[in-house]
């Protein structure tokens, strides 16, 4: 069977198996129902499989149809990703992290790497971890970048290549004069006060200690999440709200009299991982991207 072939059977065999119905995909299809049929008998002769149970009322995949889909899925996905550069006649890298690295770790990224890809685009976006493994899972994103410790909690973690990139300290810190200078500036202290976080990183606290997630949890930490790094400092500088950055961050800002700051009571590190699909291809605007970083 010819490739092409091969991939058109494989959007009728996901429409099938997404609808449970021959009816419903043929409709979506564009297709009569005898036509789908014989393509799905088809793709069952070439693979010597039964790919569903049939009834006169229910479509329900056999274990080979479950096993193909998730791979279907990735086939169909991967087949518009190539045909969109083909007829665009460039590539377009797309990354997902977390709101602190996307704030402070891609655009000096962007400019390494433009030095040896100038004509590859590059769409950079933040969204919640979880969400963010299946775009990666379904081929949609070519890389993430997010905590080291949030990715070791994600879903389909035996499917993901996974490489350390950066570790510092987090800084806690406050506007100048802040009450909580005059405390000994350990956890109990500083949870007292009003937090905000960038992101939605739920993955990355309930890898903290339990003793650490109970008193989180007890004072209602943090009251405030917002999407950009850069936002949660501003709102630092003018309130008495407190947040934690990485060092290198902080460092500049402590300098210039910004800020105060001090490294965090617990020790958290700003580890940041890549991860991309165990199965993909060596891609060299992917490597290069993750050498840039």
């Amino acid at each position: 069977m010819e490739h092409m072939d091969e991939l058109r059977l494989m959007r009728h065999f996901e429409a099938v198996y997404r609808h449970s119905s021959f009816s419903n995909a043929a409709q979506e299809l564009h297709l009569t129902h005898s036509a789908l049929t014989k393509s799905i008998k088809s793709l069952e002769a070439n693979w010597d499989t039964p790919l569903f149970h049939r009834t006169t009322r229910t479509v329900v995949p056999t274990e080979a149809g479950k096993k193909l889909y998730p791979m279907a899925i990735d086939l169909i996905n991967f087949a518009k990703t190539v045909r969109t550069e083909t007829q665009s006649g460039e590539h377009t890298l797309r990354i997902v992290s977390g709101p602190a690295i996307l704030d402070t770790m891609i655009h000096p990224a962007i400019t390494r790497f433009a030095e040896r890809y100038p004509n590859t685009k590059i769409n950079a976006e933040t969204m919640p971890p979880s969400l963010a493994v299946e775009e990666l899972i379904q081929r949609r994103i070519h890389l993430l970048l997010y905590n080291e410790a949030t990715l070791s909690k994600m879903p389909h973690i035996d499917r993901l290549k996974i490489k350390k990139i950066v570790e510092e300290p987090y800084y806690v810190i406050a506007r100048p004069g802040h009450p909580i200078q005059h405390t000994a500036c350990q956890l109990p202290d500083i949870v007292q006060c009003d937090w905000v976080i960038a992101g939605f990183d739920n993955l990355f606290e309930i890898s903290l200690p339990q003793e650490t997630q109970a008193l989180l949890k007890q004072n209602d930490f943090p009251k405030y999440r917002l999407l950009s790094q850069a936002a949660c400092i501003d709102l630092v500088k003018q309130s008495d709200i407190l947040t934690s950055i990485p060092k290198s961050v902080a460092d500049p800002m402590i300098k210039d009299g910004k800020i105060d700051g001090f490294p965090h009571p617990e020790s958290l590190q700003f580890s940041v991982s890549s991860a991309v699909l165990a199965d993909a291809g060596s891609e060299p605007t992917v490597n290069h991207f993750i050498d840039c970083m």
